[in-house]
């Protein structure tokens, strides 16, 4: 079972900077979840929120701003016990996970904002660093995993889902996709075997609540994407 990092070790570091990254490896996570969405100059950029105000000292939306602008702000906003932290490209995680045995998982922000050529992007980086196996694509926006499935066939992608889809195991096949990323609270035990039945692995994602997340081991998922990547380490051991 693969143990990921939600926006890297969320629980204990800033969300989604290059200290959370490397803090989960540390804690035994052999996974990364993170969120990608592009700036005004084109780059990829790490974040999760559209807008800057919850997670650094920054304002504004994301794509309103320049990478150079957005690199000068301090992502650790919120942990002044931590030294400042900037806002990685997608290019500097590459530099460090190309050395790493870990699996990435980046979501495709693209629910409310439209960012037109993302997927190609992020297709293109990840080729230009050969880590094709050691990705999974995935996002709320199901167009844009099927955009990304016509662009790059081989890679895996994961349908990101919140609500009780109906047979959410057909949906899935029908779109082509490998993996269903639901929130811990929809899945249980019957809807885990149909993923089975139907080859379609299942990553069960959690909220920020601090869960138990050892009662989810009987759905045999692939893996778990959590705050805490520490805490399943353990039960794992």
């Amino acid at each position: 079972m693969i143990n990921f990092a939600h926006r890297g070790f969320k629980g204990k570091y800033p969300e989604n900077t290059m200290l959370a990254f490397k803090k989960a490896v540390e804690a035994g996570a052999d996974g990364i979840e993170f969120d990608v969405h592009l700036s005004k100059d084109g780059q990829l950029v790490i974040i999760h929120d559209e807008t800057l105000d919850r997670t650094t000292d920054g304002e504004g939306l994301v794509f309103e701003k320049t990478l150079d602008e957005l690199q000068k702000l301090n992502a650790a906003k919120f942990y002044p016990e931590w030294d400042s932290q900037k806002i990685p490209t997608l290019k500097e995680y590459f530099e460090y996970a190309k050395n790493e045995d870990i699996i990435t998982n980046i979501e495709l922000k693209t629910s409310i904002i439209d960012y037109p050529g993302i997927e190609k992007k992020v297709y293109d980086l990840i080729k230009e660093y050969s880590l094709d196996e050691k990705i999974i694509i995935s996002s709320f926006n199901h167009n844009a995993l099927v955009k990304f499935k016509d662009i790059a066939p081989h890679i895996k992608c994961g349908v990101l889902e919140s609500s009780r889809l109906y047979k959410p195991w057909e949906y899935v096949k029908n779109l082509g996709m490998e993996y269903y990323h639901p929130m811990n609270f929809t899945v249980n035990k019957e809807i885990a075997e149909k993923f089975a039945e139907n080859n379609i692995g299942l990553n069960i994602w959690f909220g920020k609540a601090d869960y138990d997340y050892s009662i989810y081991l009987p759905c045999n998922p692939t893996g778990l994407i959590t705050d805490y990547p520490d805490k399943v380490k353990e039960f794992l051991n």
